[in-house]
Parts: structure tokens; sequence; C-alpha cells
């Protein structure tokens, strides 16, 4: 005689929902016996373990209806091929919250770094970014397609952010413009399947002086907002050489105003270089 159990012990023996329960029920997976006088539905030991092995598969993240044709297979084989694409994607997400943990920690460094660089200034490499734009200043791209590649990077954070970046050409030119939008490290391009293209810029790793600007929307970000970099080049015998690229790394809105802090690179000419 098999041990019968009801459906609230049996859930709550699996950790499982009831209305899992009564799925797998209604699939025919597993067959309760109902008791003629109460009506109650009851579960014997080989529900148990059907139930257990469908966790199981819950777990390795198969969804109940894919569960359900699981246990509708007669064929080996064909599981096997099923637990192996989803081996693949627990892989995927392995190699995703890999690179999660390493850029959060990043942004706990970055967060310190501007803390400590507001107003200072110290030479180092740029890392190598990608980056795209959403804006001329603050006007915003409206082609269809820059709202495709601004919606397909939007998608990557928090791999990506805000970043800007002020021409050389047009700053000796004497030109305030500058272009907004996301950048994203070199070190995840791959992962994120991210490379240069017309509309993707690579910025290689170079090196530069180094700062942390404060911004907010009381007081845009602009080139005179780098007047004081710029002059720390100039009373230190350094001159730029490329583009100025910006990273925000964090951003508040405490009251009625934006805040924006950004890291800033102004690449510089190597001191030995002719």
């Amino acid at each position: 005689m098999y041990q019968k159990y009801s459906i609230g012990t049996m859930a709550r023996l699996l950790g499982i929902s009831a209305e899992a329960i009564r799925y797998y029920e209604s699939r025919n997976i597993i067959q309760p016996v109902r008791d003629p006088e109460t009506g109650y539905r009851y579960y014997n030991t080989w529900d148990f373990h059907m139930l257990l092995r469908a966790r199981h598969y819950q777990n390795y993240g198969f969804s109940l209806e894919e569960v359900a044709d699981l246990f509708r297979s007669r064929e080996l084989p064909g599981i096997q091929e099923q637990m192996g694409m989803q081996e693949a994607g627990i892989q995927r997400e392995i190699v995703r919250q890999i690179n999660l943990l390493k850029r959060i920690r990043q942004s706990q460094a970055m967060l310190e770094d501007a803390v400590n660089s507001v107003g200072q200034y110290r030479i180092e490499e740029l890392p190598g970014i990608y980056r795209m734009n959403t804006q001329k200043n603050y006007t915003l791209c409206r082609s269809k397609e820059e709202l495709k590649l601004i919606e397909e990077w939007a998608g990557k954070t928090p791999f990506v952010y805000s970043c800007a970046v002020f021409y050389e050409e047009e700053i000796r030119k004497g030109e305030t413009g500058f272009d907004f939008g996301m950048g994203l490290n070199e070190e995840y391009a791959q992962f994120l399947e991210v490379e240069e293209t017309d509309q993707v810029q690579y910025y290689p790793p170079c090196l530069c002086v180094h700062t942390c600007l404060p911004s907010r929307s009381g007081q845009y970000l602009s080139l005179n907002s780098l007047k004081d970099s710029l002059d720390y080049l100039k009373s230190n015998g350094l001159e730029l050489q490329g583009d100025i690229v910006t990273q925000v790394v964090c951003m508040t809105k405490p009251e009625d105003e934006y805040f924006n802090w950004h890291i800033v690179w102004l690449p510089i000419k190597r001191p030995w270089s002719e």
C-alpha cells in the first residue's frame, strides 16, 4: 500500500507551489487518487519522486512546460540534447555574472576615484573605450538607424555608461561643441559582441591626464568646464594629443537639479616623444 500525501504536504516537502503540482497533474505527469468520501486528492510515492525530478529540472532553469515535455519523451538522447542546450545557457549566464561582479567592483572603485580626483590631476592610461553617440550637445539623435543602435546599447547596461567626447580638431578651432552618448570598456567588447563601425568609435589605450569634473543641470557640461584641465596641461608643458573622453561615474538628483561626476581623460604626447 502506497503512502498517501495531500497536495499541501507534497508542496511543503518539495518546496514547490501547489499550482505547479496541479499543472503537472493537468498534463497527466502525476495521477493523484481522489478520496471518494472527502473528494480530496492524494499523491503517492511515485508522484513524490516524479515531482522531485521536476524540481531537479526546474533548478536547471527549465520552465514548467519544458519539464512536462521532458517527462513526455521516451528517448534519452532527446533529453540529453535538451540538457546540453540548458548547460550552454547556464554557462553563458555564469560568464555574465562573472563580468557583472567585475563591473560592480569597478564602479565602486571609480566612485572612490571620483571623490579623490576632483580638482586633482595625474597621468595614467585611458582604458580602451568603444563609444557611440546619442546626442550632439543636448540634442538627441533621431534617425531610425541611430535610435536602433541606442536601443541596442541601452540593453547592455550596466556595462555601458554615459560618455562625452570633445574632439581635438574642434577644440583647436575654438569650437565648443561635443558629442554625448554611451561608452563601453574594451575588456567587455568581446563578451557583448561590440566592435568598431561607422557609428561606433574606438579609442585605444593612450597616455592621459586624468581628473574628475562635477557638473550639474544648472551648469551644463561644456568645453569651458574643461578650462582648468586644459590650463593644467599648458602650465605643465603638456600638449593635448587626441579627443578628450569623459565617463559619467555617478548621477544624482537630491532636489531640483541633476548632478553628474565625470572622470575625464585628456590624451597627451608622451614626454619622451619627438
